[in-house]
């Protein structure tokens, strides 16, 4: 279980995989290689001591990839060299991420991050690349948010989404 987590195969038939107390997301060929390495234990981002865990991580289409880290209270991007290139805190959302699980990028540039142990409250929220929140979302009778997937945006299907 704290292995890794919410792996996910790539247009490129490898295999992208978060490895929690690893503190990395690895990108795997189909046969089991590691191609790359993506560390998000950085000095930059609090190292070690913040427990920057990866739990998703998605390859945007720039190449990037968008990494929630749980513990660690944020939403980070990487750039294909695992240099960040942007962050979310709860220093940016005012203490809104808890736990954050899940994220995805719309196609509007803006990302929402869903928080899982948000078991009242706020349990997403949608920032703008300039990190500032869009909406928020309150499910006071649910549990908190442990992944999702946002299919369309105002009537219109998000890219890469299998719907017509």
């Amino acid at each position: 279980h704290m292995q890794t987590r919410m792996a996910r195969q790539l247009r490129n038939g490898n295999y992208l995989v978060p490895h929690l107390l690893a503190f990395s997301v690895k990108e795997y060929s189909p046969d089991g290689k590691v191609l790359r390495t993506i560390k998000t234990d950085l000095a930059s981002i609090g190292g070690s001591p913040a427990e920057n865990w990866p739990f998703t991580a998605i390859r945007l289409d720039n190449g990037n990839t968008l990494v929630s880290l749980t513990h660690g209270n944020k939403a980070v991007e990487f750039n294909p060299n695992g240099e960040l290139v942007w962050q979310v805190t709860n220093d940016d959302g005012g203490g809104l991420f808890k736990d954050p699980c899940g994220s995805q990028r719309l196609a509007n540039g803006n990302t929402v991050v869903g928080s899982h142990a948000a078991n009242t409250g706020i349990s997403m929220v949608e920032v703008t690349p300039e990190k500032k929140i869009v909406w928020t979302s309150d499910h006071p009778l649910a549990a908190g948010v442990h992944h999702f997937q946002i299919l369309t945006t105002n009537g219109k299907v998000e890219p890469g989404m299998p719907l017509k």
